[in-house]
């Protein structure tokens, strides 16, 4: 267990998620290093964490979830980003998408997904690059989508569909076009493989192609006004909440790897007759700098997600807690990024030997770190804001 987690919180009758993860980390870390090319989590990591309650750590505790407190859900998955980013990538992406299908679905749909227990496995990919129309009782949907972290052992694929009406796109009530959630059965989904890639290999981000089908209406939400029917204060700190928590949990927890692990090369590795390199002032700046950059990332995190916690119970978000918000995980990402590039540079040859764990950092990093959600896009939002433009607004 590394130095920075917090309590440990209890999870079902297995002890305490924490202390069962640390009990993983020999398996986690063994598994990703066995095989770089593997494009997915092995299967029997999947299995773990779902024992260790993981995959239902953040669903509603009616469904048998775990609906825990946004502290223990930066603990866990900053702890297995350490292990592993792709891990820790991959926990985040289905905990996030069974927290909504929980929350926010209908009856029908919840009595589907979650028979089996709080731990189902939901992934997909929001962007709305699908179609719905609006049958009677439900919606007709199909499309082609990408970057489905966690796919593979999915039982459920989450996809966004833009709503057409008569053949043309429905508009809400501001005018605009109407973009919706879908969650359809894996049995209706083809994989498209195609997930060949540097940084969060082990993701299984697979291409996936949800085949012309009609879903009831339980299974479908509209993002813009979500109803939260079950669980309580978690699902309503705003929509994007928990993918944001999720992200900025992956940054802080791999970046405090690759910091890790420059330390203990620097340790080891001689830059002459008799010093090592950790013994350069060199060094000890850049790694003062590095930790302290890190450090003051994971406590915006840390301090936004109480403070939207608290906001959420009281039902009042403000929107400069909001813009926080988004600003706390593009800074964390952004932070990760630039200090295990940082150590990536200064462990020269030796990091860039395949199999390593500070290489694997490294490429995680600057893979998270290209995702829309905290990428330049996000940054020239929350700069519109700051500026005071006519109609800037932060989606949250």
């Amino acid at each position: 267990m590394n130095k920075h987690t917090t309590a440990n919180h209890p999870v079902g009758g297995g002890g305490t998620v924490l202390t069962q993860l640390s009990a993983l980390r020999p398996l986690i870390e063994s598994s990703a290093a066995e095989d770089e090319n593997a494009t997915q989590i092995a299967d029997v990591v999947v299995e773990a964490l779902r024992e260790a309650g993981v995959i239902g750590l953040m669903a509603p505790s009616v469904l048998g979830g775990g609906e825990a407190h946004p502290d223990l859900l930066i603990d866990v998955i900053s702890e297995l980003s350490y292990y592993d980013g792709s891990t820790g990538w991959y926990a985040g992406a289905v905990m996030t998408a069974g927290a909504v299908s929980g929350a926010c679905l209908g009856e029908h749909a919840v009595e589907a997904i979650f028979r089996g227990g709080g731990s189902p496995i939901c992934a997909g990919q929001a962007a709305p690059n699908g179609r719905a129309e609006r049958v009677d009782g439900g919606y007709r949907i199909s499309g082609n989508f990408s970057f489905g972290s966690g796919a593979p052992a999915a039982d459920w694929l989450v996809g966004g569909y833009m709503l057409y009406e008569n053949g043309a796109l429905a508009a809400g009530p501001t005018g605009d076009p109407v973009m919706l959630i879908a969650f359809a059965p894996r049995e209706k989904v083809e994989f498209l493989g195609n997930w060949d890639v540097l940084g969060l290999r082990g993701t299984g981000s697979y291409d996936f192609r949800v085949l012309d089908q009609v879903v009831h209406e339980d299974f479908v939400l509209n993002p813009a006004t979500p109803q939260v029917r079950r669980g309580g204060t978690l699902y309503r700190m705003g929509f994007m909440g928990l993918p944001t928590l999720t992200h900025s949990s992956f940054a802080i927890g791999c970046a405090r790897r690759a910091l890790d692990e420059w330390s203990a090369f620097a340790r080891s590795k001689k830059r002459g007759p008799a010093t090592y390199a950790n013994e350069l002032q060199t060094f000890q700046r850049d790694m003062a700098m590095a930790q302290a950059e890190l450090r003051a990332a994971e406590a915006y995190v840390r301090r936004t997600y109480s403070a939207l916690f608290d906001a959420a119970a009281k039902g009042a978000i403000d929107e400069d807690l909001k813009l926080d918000g988004r600003l706390c995980a593009s800074h964390a990402l952004a932070v990760g990024a630039r200090v295990s590039q940082t150590a990536f540079n200064a462990c020269t040859t030796y990091a860039l030997r395949n199999g390593g764990a500070l290489q694997r950092a490294y490429r995680d990093l600057q893979a998270g770190a290209a995702h829309f959600l905290t990428s330049e896009g996000s940054w020239i939002d929350a700069g519109r804001v700051l500026a005071g433009l006519p109609g800037a607004a932060i989606v949250f």
